[in-house]
């Protein structure tokens, strides 16, 4: 959205209100942006426009007590009819548009005609001229940093998620690496995630000699997840922030998505020339979210993602050995 919106107008100053877990984003983005910590409450009076891209009733609430003169927020949310002077159409829950698009919508007000025109019928792919790319800053840990540096094939893999989306179960994983493993006996396999993840990974990991095994789960700081993931050859994760995090370091991405509505690839696919994203041909309707198993990522056989590497790694440039 700020991309866009920089070309369309460049004599607008952009600043990011975001939670403070993501302001590193930010910073780390080319070029960076400067963010505003939510958690800070910091004073709106200064602002001229605001656009609630993440809607919140108590932010609504601050920007319209602060007296922001533009306040955009989708007219599908009831406290924007109170709070928010200027509301597009933007309904998410049965759309098939990737968010993205969806997003630059709230956008319109602000953009000249010809660019509302342009956003209105913009496709998927155009998105890539205005994704977003991030460059690495921070150094990694040496315990972390040298056996990357030793590999000749780096696989990262990213097995769990927060729960915004339902995972491929664990029997698919330890299936991909056991593939994956015997076709490429030089790999270090990498796996990232937080300290809560550990026993998702811990059978998937247990497959692979202890040798070809770096684990980081809780190891790394945002700034240097964002170093590592550059690092990588190939990152295979399910739909979650570092899939998309690796996607603007320009790395090789393979995502695995539930067939769900409003959390297939169609909505939330990397925006990656280098991204390949496996998910059931369909809509799933039998599945609900949070569900034991979801049926729609359960028939994503193992197989059909380890074909995608060499490919993946081939669009990039890399070099098998």
């Amino acid at each position: 959205m700020a991309n866009l919106l920089v070309q369309a107008r460049p004599d607008l100053e952009i600043v990011f209100l975001v939670q403070r877990y993501a302001a590193h984003l930010l910073g780390h983005h080319d070029p960076p942006y400067p963010a505003w910590i939510v958690e800070d409450k910091p004073p709106l009076s200064p602002v001229q426009a605001i656009i609630h891209v993440y809607p919140r009733f108590s932010l609504a609430w601050r920007a319209f007590w602060a007296g922001i003169p533009r306040r955009i927020g989708t007219s599908r949310r009831w406290y924007h009819w109170l709070f928010c002077n200027e509301r597009p159409f933007v309904s998410r829950r049965y759309s098939f548009l990737h968010e993205s698009l969806l997003n630059l919508r709230l956008l319109l007000p602000l953009l000249p005609a010809s660019w509302q025109e342009r956003v209105l019928s913009m496709k998927q792919e155009e998105l890539l001229s205005y994704r977003a790319r991030l460059v690495p800053q921070a150094a990694l840990p040496e315990a972390i940093a040298e056996p990357l540096r030793r590999a000749s094939l780096r696989i990262a893999l990213h097995v769990g998620g927060k729960g915004g989306a339902p995972a491929w179960p664990t029997s698919g994983w330890v299936a991909l690496v056991e593939i994956l493993r015997r076709r490429y006996p030089e790999a270090l396999f990498s796996f990232t995630g937080s300290p809560e993840e550990k026993p998702r990974i811990d059978p998937v990991a247990a497959v692979l000699p202890m040798e070809r095994v770096l684990r980081t789960e809780g190891l790394l700081s945002l700034p240097e997840l964002i170093t590592f993931l550059s690092q990588v050859d190939v990152l295979i994760s399910g739909s979650t922030g570092p899939l998309h995090i690796a996607a603007a370091l320009d790395v090789p991405v393979v995502g695995v998505f539930p067939a769900t509505a409003a959390m297939g690839p169609w909505r939330w696919a990397p925006l990656s020339p280098y991204a390949t994203v496996f998910a059931k041909g369909e809509v799933c309707a039998r599945c609900t979210y949070p569900p034991r198993t979801c049926l729609c990522l359960a028939g994503i056989e193992a197989l059909r993602l380890a074909e995608a590497i060499p490919a993946a790694l081939q669009r990039k440039g890399s070099e098998l050995r």
